[in-house]
């Protein structure tokens, strides 16, 4: 499969569109060959015909991207209906992005400079799109340096992203390093010079080493917060519960009661009817 480049840049594209009939921003990005729905986005809308194919691509930054499978979708911009079969990733860094499959099949043509996109409706009359600014981005969360865990440790760490100063953003930990019993707990940070620190805690019976640049989780912006508790640590192989690990559970406990969930408030919503099994 083709090496999908980071959706991740200074400036990104973003437009409003309707992804079967629910609104969301779409980027789009002329550097990807395919098309991507966020897995958790997909969920939210009404969808069948969820063809499961699991592999992992490559994106140009040696992100790994996990595709869980592919699904069409209906993609309406204003009063213009176009279709794309998108890859459903449960790790994209936006509800949806819009590749060069849709871009080219609809003749979309981008604009930099006058920030805007034209797309031809039925009657081949250009249409203009302004670019806008969205209101939820994602950005990954970097170790600034190599670090070493010792057994049944917690530790203070510094990560990196591309924020330069932002107060109560949304931290949220990167799932693949539950595996390997390293937990990260959610929670709000404070982001000076493209820098804040986060919690490691690792629950093995051995040092663990993350090497520079791993991404430990994604760092967001949200209108709305919700907060709860949440569990992350199993309660068998978990050595760190054990009565001589106390002092560490303790501290884990008082954040526990702290965690962030990004979540919008679907208060005033119906009951979706989301229709696919297989997602």
């Amino acid at each position: 499969m083709s090496v999908i480049p980071s959706t991740i840049t200074s400036f990104p594209v973003y437009i409003k569109i309707r992804v079967n009939d629910q609104p969301t921003e779409a980027i789009v990005d002329t550097g990807s060959a395919i098309s991507i729905i966020h897995l958790n986005f997909l969920k939210t809308i009404h969808h069948k015909n969820f063809i499961y194919k699991n592999h992992t691509c490559q994106t140009a930054n040696s992100t790994s991207l996990n595709i869980i499978g592919q699904i069409k979708l209906e993609i309406k911009i204003k009063s213009i209906t176009t279709y794309v079969v998108a890859c459903v990733a449960t790790n994209l860094i936006t509800s949806i992005l819009l590749g060069n499959d849709w871009i080219n099949s609809n003749h979309v043509h981008l604009y930099g400079d006058q920030k805007k996109l034209t797309i031809p409706d039925q009657h081949d009359q250009l249409i203009s799109i302004p670019y806008v600014e969205p209101t939820c981005i994602n950005y990954p969360a970097l170790l600034i340096r190599q670090i070493t865990l010792p057994p049944y440790s917690q530790q203070l760490v510094d990560i990196i992203c591309q924020i330069n100063n932002a107060h109560n953003l949304i931290f949220e930990p990167y799932e693949r390093h539950i595996s390997k019993f390293i937990f990260i707990p959610h929670t709000l940070l404070n982001i000076n010079k493209n820098q804040a620190k986060v919690l490691l805690i690792n629950a093995q019976n051995r040092q663990q080493t993350l090497s520079k640049n791993t991404r430990i989780g994604t760092i967001s912006r949200d209108a709305t917060y919700t907060m709860h508790a949440t569990t992350q640590i199993p309660t068998t192989h978990n050595s760190i519960l054990n009565e001589r690990h106390q002092p560490s559970t303790r501290h884990y406990n008082k954040l526990k009661s702290r965690a962030v969930l990004r979540k919008r408030d679907n208060s005033t919503q119906g009951k979706l009817n989301t229709i696919c099994h297989h997602c």
